[in-house]
């Protein structure tokens, strides 16, 4: 229960306002298939998960970074022409 209120984020607090228009949208234009959105955008939000589960998008950091074109491209060389 602590953990619902720490660790505010910028995604977390923009899925909380796009639930929150959603709800009032579909509350005011009478579509409550929005509420649907809503409720989704909403559960994210306050059990701070996204679509890919709980960090599932987030990388582990172990891997080292390689070197992209290292053999294609060649060191410039002012004499060499």
């Amino acid at each position: 229960m602590s953990n619902l209120f720490k660790n505010w984020d910028m995604m977390r607090i923009t899925r909380l306002v796009a639930g929150i228009a959603s709800a009032v949208y579909a509350v005011t234009s009478k579509e409550y298939m929005f509420l649907l959105l809503a409720v989704f955008f909403l559960f994210q939000a306050v059990l701070n998960i996204s679509c890919c589960g709980s960090g599932g998008c987030s990388s582990n950091g172990e891997q080292k970074p390689q070197q992209l074109y290292k053999n294609v491209i060649e060191p410039y060389k002012a004499g060499k022409k």
